[in-house]
This record gives C-alpha cells, sequence and structure tokens, in this order.
C-alpha cells in the first residue's frame, strides 16, 4: 500500500492572502504539486478591491491544481447561548477562534449554514454556479457532536485532530504536526513529533501549515516536506481518499 500524506494550509483569507499566496507557491515548488488550502470564506468589512483580488486569487488557485476546503466561517466566535461549559473551555483556549466549539444541533447548522452561504459568494461564477467545498474543517479543530455529522450531510469531508472521514463515512487515522500558537518550551517535542509521524509505517499524517508559521517555522516545514517525501510518503488531496 502506498504511503500517503497531507499538505494543509490554514486560515487563507481575505486580510492575508495578498502575503500568503507567495508561500503557496513557494511549498508547491518544494512539494511538486499543488496542495490543500483551507479558505476562510468571510469577508465583512473588507473592501470591494480586496474581496475581489481575493475572488481572483482563488480562482487562480483552482486553476493551477490547488484544493480549496472550507475552514469555517468568520474563524472567530461569536455570542451564543448555545454553547456548553466545554465548548466556553475550547473558546478560552483558542482565545475565540474556535466557533464550532460546544455549540448545539441549531446554533451549529446556522453557523455551517452561514459559512456555505459565504463560500457560495465566492466562488459563484458568470454561469451562476459554484463548486462545493470538498472538505470542512472547524478552526481550531474544536467542535461539537453534531457537526460532523451535519458536514457529511452537505456531501463533504470533515477532519478533526485526529482523523478524516468522508462524506461517505469512511474514517481515517491522522495525526496532525501543527506549530502555530504553541508556547516555545514545546517547540522542540512539536518538531520531534512531525518528524514521528511522517515515518510511521502507517497512517495518513498531515501538516498543517499557517500564516503565522513564517518566517519562524519555514525550515521546519520544508525539512517536514521532505522527509515525508524520503519516507516515500504521496501527497495527496482529500477528494483523493
Amino acid at each position: 500500500m502506498c504511503k500517503r500524506f497531507l499538505l494543509c494550509f490554514h486560515d487563507f483569507s481575505v486580510w492575508n492572502y495578498q502575503n500568503a499566496t507567495p508561500i503557496l507557491e513557494e511549498l508547491k515548488d518544494l512539494a511538486g504539486r499543488p496542495f490543500s488550502v483551507l479558505v476562510i470564506p468571510d469577508t465583512e468589512n473588507a473592501t470591494d478591491d480586496a474581496i475581489a483580488g481575493f475572488r481572483e486569487t482563488l480562482a487562480k488557485l483552482k486553476s493551477e491544481g490547488f484544493e480549496l476546503a472550507l475552514h469555517g466561517f468568520k474563524h472567530k466566535a461569536e455570542f451564543s447561548q448555545g454553547r456548553s461549559y466545554a465548548g466556553l473551555i475550547g473558546m478560552n483556549m483558542t482565545s475565540g477562534e474556535a466557533e464550532f466549539a460546544g455549540l448545539s444541533e441549531y446554533e451549529s447548522s446556522r453557523l455551517l449554514q452561514e459559512a456555505l452561504g459565504a463560500w457560495k459568494t465566492l466562488f459563484t461564477d458568470e454561469n451562476g454556479e459554484a463548486e462545493a467545498p470538498v472538505a470542512f474543517v472547524p478552526p481550531t479543530w474544536f467542535s461539537n457532536k453534531f457537526l460532523p455529522g451535519q458536514v457529511r450531510a452537505e456531501k463533504m469531508l470533515y477532519e478533526d485532530r485526529f482523523s478524516l472521514t468522508t462524506a461517505d463515512g469512511v474514517r481515517y487515522a491522522s495525526p496532525v504536526a501543527s506549530f502555530a500558537g504553541i508556547p516555545k518550551i514545546t517547540e522542540k517535542a512539536a518538531i520531534a513529533y512531525a518528524a514521528l509521524i511522517m515515518k510511521l509505517p502507517m497512517g495518513l499524517p498531515r501538516l498543517a501549515v499557517h500564516p503565522v508559521d513564517f518566517p519562524q517555522f519555514r525550515n521546519v516545514i520544508h525539512d517536514t516536506i521532505r522527509l515525508a517525501q524520503n519516507n516515500n510518503r504521496k501527497l495527496v488531496h482529500y477528494r483523493e481518499l
């Protein structure tokens, strides 16, 4: 069986696309093919010029073969009366970025539909059609018990911190390496863990890259991609699972 891995660029948005796009091209050249880009679809308060440029960039990335997935709605939580105590803890741990954490069934569905609506606005073409996202990744991976089923009902793959579940219900164990927001004291451990999961003879490891990783972790990210390649791992997309 061919060993595989995923390279996923998180938090691509109207606010950072101009600075982040060169990083995508840099990583594409290193990885040997385009990879998965997780898009924050909300454009509230952005200028018309910024939104137009963002849409053009997304279309260009898609034409180059990048896979575009949905990454929450705003990546910043709104007040919700339907959030559980565990969800509040997740919110506190992530400075309010875990917008789906602990939501009630109704609130989770409402927010997911808002995210899909914002996606449709970004991707609707001149024929009035918009390709649905292939995958949904909740910001910071904090979620609620209703969201996985809601995502799969929309025919999208669902990603959590430890696994991937296709729309058809096929589940893959998938450890993830990420460096964003980690304490200084844990950096060496995180780097060692990234190397370990790429060396394992099984599983479907992910390398989750964030704009804030650059330039600090650029060399580490490059080394992790090379390590995966040297261990005969093939870079795949969500849609190929």
